[in-house]
């Protein structure tokens, strides 16, 4: 069972950003609540993305199985800002 809600997120240090989107790809795992979640794996480590689809600018984009991790830069770098627990390291 996939649950929706965060628990105990703790943020450890990530590698650079454009370590991470570099030739890598974010994989769909689950949809939930409207929430996407998106999984990256740069090599070295895994990350989580979460995209709340629900909001504005997402009414026409079209979400797919599998995105280039740049295309998603946008909101993986604010996930890192905002250290809302929308982008998080795994392993």
């Amino acid at each position: 069972m996939i649950r929706c809600h965060r628990i105990g997120i703790k943020q450890i240090e990530m590698e650079k950003l454009t370590n991470i989107v570099k030739g890598t790809r974010a994989n769909l795992v689950h949809v939930c609540n409207g929430k996407v979640i998106y999984q990256i794996s740069s090599g070295e480590h895994l990350y989580q993305l979460e995209i709340n689809s629900n909001e504005k600018e997402w009414k026409t984009t079209y979400l797919t199985p599998s995105f280039k991790s740049i295309s998603l830069m946008r909101w993986i770098r604010k996930g890192l800002e905002q250290n809302d627990g929308t982008f998080i390291k795994l392993r």
